[in-house]
């Protein structure tokens, strides 16, 4: 029994993740069609899997159909007499307007010739009345209990309303798998990117795409405006241009308490000087996001050869700059003065000396979190007798 539910837990969860990232995939084309995004909003779980209305009023309305495994769309197909079910009562309740929108069956399972499914499809074999009289055959004969509630709804409509939800039925099958989808995906934001970045673009628009997507469904309303994902887009490009890149770790959070606990370097130098514990916690937090965001950028290869280490020697001259201005305004004279030292070269460093790894990433914790790299492999130092005080390896040791 156990494993039986894994499948089906497993199954659903493939289905919504298709769905969530399929929407995702017509948003990026219907953003496309429409002459103003902020005129649309895609919803997603509301009045169908995915619906697109316009002033409220649905236009298009789409059921996806995920299967792992292949399989043929037959007359009697849960699939098709299910999602037919779904539209008939959002019909009934007034929900939908039969004369205006667009209904979608989207499938990975395949159309079979001389079937409902290619009556109902976007070949050139769709025909319509002969779809109306298949279906109201099919539903005269006794329906298995899975299509019980679908046939009676379809048999309460009048002849006219049957034949207005035939018309605006069409059933898509072959559809792209979850791995397909994400090359269509890519496909469609050519332009935005490299073509060598489009990749890590994409992850990137489709975390906060999966973001907004159960935001809005926490709130119950499951509505996204389009020009939303067009704003999203922008700010992305933006921060993929040659001069920028993108900031993924300014919000991210750490248990600084776990961090603090380890015997850093870099915590240790500022201890020397007197840094209190809420500087200390910045620096670590700085420290933690600095390294996963240079990580993230390496594994994504969103650096260019040797940057890493060119932005390093960067920070280091800044610092070798900011003592010399240090030794110049305070006369060292005992271990006050080298206290004083040591905290006006590191508050230059945190601040000003904050050099940019490209000139429009503003973001600050990556220059903040180096320092501290570099401070934690005592290339650097902020005590004039760091070294000595820390009795570790010297710095031409460490290089």
């Amino acid at each position: 029994m156990m494993t039986i539910n894994q499948f089906d837990a497993t199954s659903s969860l493939l289905g919504y993740i298709y769905q969530v990232r399929y929407s995702l995939l017509l948003s990026l084309k219907k953003m496309r069609e429409v002459d103003d995004p902020d005129d649309y909003h895609v919803s997603i779980e509301t009045i169908d899997d995915i619906a697109f209305e316009k002033g409220g009023t649905p236009e298009e309305l789409l059921q996806t159909k995920y299967h792992s495994k292949p399989g043929n769309l037959n007359d009697k197909s849960p699939d098709i007499w299910k999602t037919i079910r779904v539209w008939v009562e959002t019909y009934k309740n007034n929900q939908l307007d039969l004369n205006k929108a667009n209904l979608y069956l989207i499938t990975t399972e395949n159309i079979l010739s001389d079937t409902l499914a290619e009556l109902l499809s976007t070949s050139r074999n769709r025909n319509t009345e002969k779809a109306h009289e298949l279906m109201c055959s099919i539903t005269s004969d006794n329906p298995s209990e899975k299509n019980k509630q679908a046939f009676m709804l379809f048999n309460s409509m009048s002849e006219t309303e049957q034949k207005k939800l035939c018309d605006a039925i069409f059933i898509i099958d072959r559809s792209e798998t979850l791995v397909e989808i994400e090359k269509h995906l890519e496909n469609n934001l050519r332009g935005y990117a490299h073509s060598a970045q489009l990749k890590p673009f994409l992850n990137r628009l489709e975390g906060k795409w999966f973001s907004m997507a159960i935001s809005a469904l926490e709130t119950g309303d499951g509505r996204v405006n389009l020009g939303e994902i067009v704003n999203i887009i922008d700010d992305l490009r933006e921060q993929f241009l040659p001069i920028n890149l993108p900031d993924d770790y300014s919000s991210a959070e750490v248990d600084v308490s776990l961090l603090l606990e380890q015997d850093h370097n870099f915590i240790n130098q500022m201890k020397i000087f007197g840094a209190g514990e809420r500087l200390i916690r910045k620096a670590v937090l700085d420290f933690f996001r600095a390294s996963e965001q240079r990580s993230r950028w390496a594994g994504d290869g969103l650096l260019n050869p040797g940057e890493l280490v060119n932005y390093f020697r960067k920070l280091e001259e800044e610092w070798e700059f900011n003592i010399g201005l240090a030794e110049t305004e305070i006369a060292i004279e005992d271990e006050i003065s080298k206290k004083k030292l040591a905290l006006e070269v590191f508050k230059k460093c945190q601040n000003e000396g904050a050099i940019p790894i490209r000139t429009h990433f503003s973001e600050s914790y990556v220059a903040r979190g180096s320092y501290h790299h570099l401070a934690d492999e005592l290339i650097i130092g902020w005590h004039p007798d760091f070294e000595q005080l820390l009795n570790k390896k010297t710095k031409s040791e460490v290089a």
